[in-house]
Formats: structure tokens, C-alpha cells, sequence
């Protein structure tokens, strides 16, 4: 049966002709009712109309076109749909029964109903207009990203297979993940959130939850932590000493206070709120220079301590070891020009000793002789650019 009529967008007639017909002038039935999956992104196609006659259809990739509607309810094996980067205003998914995964972010969506969709395991509806989503029906989700929207809340109860959820910038004021036994990964920056209760989430390995109003963070049940983003918030203390796996965290610009750390013979370190962590400003040869340091507790920084005190005694040979690396590295460079810049020290031990070398096309250059906790200087320099 001749079917040609029925595509009524050329872009996507052509597509079609091109991929099942062998270039013939008209597409039949028998031509494509066999098709299971298809690959129409980018090609700037404004309707998909005919798309009903691909009754075997699996997968659709129909992203980044100009379609304002999309009708999938002649589509009931679809499991697979992305249409992102579209100009959807809405989305009918109830004929869509076996739908597994769905990506319609960056589109103009008000609503999205997935109640008839038990089966969906990840869900993207990210940069849309949504201000509710109800996902009671959706027990196997495991993936959820809905972040760039209008949420004014989130009800997660049903959805205790949820490993990884984004739910960023948004308008959230309370979130209850303690359903979801099994999630791995939190996004909830960037919202109105007060508290986060992660007592429940003992698999828990990342938390991004900076920009909101949390006065308190109790990760005590959260072992397996290695990253913690809770920068720009209102918590006036966190225990993190206990995380082995942590190491990645952020929390500058809260309300925690840690107290001045004097270093024998080289002088006072301070914790900078903003930055989260210490840092202090020496005198040398009669000239300012910083030092900063990744320590970002009391405890760390007094562990830190010591190799800064060894390392300032002999701080004018370590110059002079630096400057011999970058001499040796740039033999035509006058390292009697460079600039002593600042010092940087690593939890562990190792440091690193910069020199400013003025301005370049691609901004001011500085360069650094790393040194490891015994002194020993790496014959590789460092290039770091401002």
C-alpha cells in the first residue's frame, strides 16, 4: 500500500525514500512496518507525521528538529525516545506503555503525564517549564534529571530503585530521598532546600547540594561519600574527617569558622570562609607573598604544619632549586627577572613554589617547581596561566 501521502514533511519524506525505499518516488507500507529503530537527529524535520506506520518501531532519536507536536500513540513498542532540542509544547505518552527510557529536555513542555509509563528506568525532562511531576507510577525509575524547571516540590516515595537524581535549579523547599535506599548521586543545587536528610542513603557517593539555605549536614550514614559540593549555604559546621573515600569537597562561603593556626617560625595561618581553607601572607626579601594551603580544617592543618615549618627554614634554597629547573627547562629565560609569586601546599605533604613570569598572549604566566614531602624537586615544571 502506498503510504507516500501521509508524509507530509519533505525533510522527512526524503529521509525515509533515502534509508528504506531505494530511492524509489514512494514509500509502502511493506517498506518500513518492519522497523524497529530510527535515527532522524538534526535534520531539521518540522513533523513526523507518518511516523504511525512504524507499528514495529522500538527506539526513536528524533532530537534537535523543529517539531512542535510529536504522536507516538500509534507506537506501542516504543521503549526508547529521545526528542530533545525540540519546540514540544506537549507530549502524550499514555499509549506508550512499554517505555523505558525518555529524554525531552530542552523543549517548551508545561506538562508531562508518565503515569502509564511503569516501565521507564531513566527520565529526562530537564529545561522545560514543569511545575509538577508525579512519579507514584514509576517504580523502576533508577535515573531522574528534571532540573531547569518550576518544581515547588518533589515526591520521590515510590521510586526506591532511584540511584542517581538532578533536580537542580529549581524552586524546592523540601526533599525526601529516604525511599531510595539505593541512590548513588544527589543534584539539588540551586533551591530553596533548608535541610537534607541523607541519613537513609547508606550507598551514597556524590552530593551536590551548594546554593541553598541547609544550616545542617549529617553525613554519618554516608561512608562511601567521595564528593561533597555544599558550598553557599548557611552550615556552621561539617564533620568530613571520617570519609576515607571523600576527595572531592567544596564548602566555601558558609558560616563555618575555624580558628588561626600559628606555624613555628613562619607565621599565621587563617581560614578563608570563602575558599575553604588556610591560607597566610609571609614577609620575604622585604615582599608580600601568599601561601596557600588545601587544608581546609583545623585537624588538617595541623597535620600540614610541620612540613610548612621545614620547608620555610630552607625556603631560600628551595628558591634557588626552583629557579635552576626553570633555567634548565628555559635556557634562554633571565630567571633573575622572574618574580617570587607564592607557595602552595597539598594535604600530605607535597608544595609547590611558583614564580610569576609576566604577561603572555594568553594571560599572566606563572611557573611552578613541584616538591614532595621530602624536599625532592620534580624536574618537570608547571604552567599556569591568569
Amino acid at each position: 500500500m502506498d503510504i507516500t501521502r501521509d508524509f507530509t514533511d519533505e525533510l522527512f519524506k526524503q529521509w525515509v525514500l533515502v534509508h528504506f525505499c531505494d530511492n524509489r518516488e514512494t514509500i509502502q507500507s511493506s517498506d518500513i512496518e518492519t522497523v524497529t529503530s530510527l535515527s532522524l537527529a538534526n535534520q531539521n524535520i518540522s513533523s513526523l507525521a507518518g511516523l504511525e506506520h512504524f507499528s514495529m518501531l522500538e527506539e526513536l532519536d528524533c532530537s534537535y528538529n523543529q517539531l512542535t507536536v510529536l504522536e507516538i500513540s500509534r507506537n506501542p513498542n516504543l521503549k526508547m525516545l529521545i526528542g530533545k532540542e525540540n519546540l514540544l509544547l506537549s507530549l502524550d505518552l499514555s499509549a506508550n506503555t512499554e517505555l523505558e527510557f525518555l529524554d525531552c529536555s530542552f523543549n517548551r513542555l508545561r506538562a508531562l503525564d508518565v503515569s502509564n509509563n511503569p516501565k521507564l528506568v531513566k527520565l529526562e525532562c530537564h529545561w522545560n517549564m514543569l511545575s509538577r511531576l508525579n512519579l507514584d507510577h514509576n517504580p523502576s525509575l533508577k535515573e531522574l534529571s528534571c532540573s531547569y524547571n518550576a518544581f515547588f516540590t518533589l515526591e520521590l516515595h515510590h521510586n526506591k530503585l532511584l540511584e542517581r537524581l538532578d533536580c537542580s535549579n529549581n524552586y524546592i523547599s523540601h526533599l525526601d530521598v529516604s525511599s531510595c535506599m539505593n541512590l548513588l548521586q544527589i543534584r539539588c543545587n540551586h533551591n530553596h532546600l533548608t535541610e537534607l536528610d541523607t541519613c537513609n542513603n547508606p550507598k551514597l557517593e556524590s552530593v551536590r547540594c551548594f546554593n541553598n539555605h541547609i544550616s545542617k549536614l549529617d553525613l554519618r550514614q554516608n561512608e562511601q561519600l567521595q564528593e561533597l559540593y555544599c558550598s553557599e549555604n548557611k552550615l556552621t559546621e561539617l564533620d568530613s574527617e571520617t570519609h576515607s573515600r571523600l576527595d572531592r569537597i567544596q564548602f566555601g562561603n558558609n558560616l563555618i569558622i575555624e580558628p588561626d593556626i600559628s606555624v613555628s617560625g613562619v607565621g599565621i595561618f587563617q581560614y578563608d570562609v570563602s575558599m575553604s581553607y588556610y591560607t597566610a601572607i609571609l614577609t620575604y626579601k622585604g615582599e608580600d607573598m601568599v601561601i596557600t594551603t588545601d587544608a581546609s580544617t583545623k585537624v588538617a592543618m595541623d597535620q600540614l604544619s610541620p612540613v610548612i615549618e621545614t620547608a620555610w627554614k630552607q625556603f631560600d634554597e628551595l628558591c634557588e632549586r626552583t629557579l635552576q629547573v626553570i633555567g634548565k627547562t628555559h635556557p634562554d629565560e633571565d630567571v633573575n627577572g622572574l618574580v617570587l609569586a607564592d607557595m602552595v601546599f597539598q594535604e600530605g605533604g607535597c608544595f609547590r613554589v611558583g614564580y610569576d613570569a609576566g604577561d603572555t598572549p594568553a594571560g599572566r604566566l606563572y611557573l611552578y617547581a613541584s616538591f614532595n614531602e621530602k624536599l625532592e624537586i620534580s624536574d618537570s615544571l608547571i604552567y599556569e596561566t591568569y
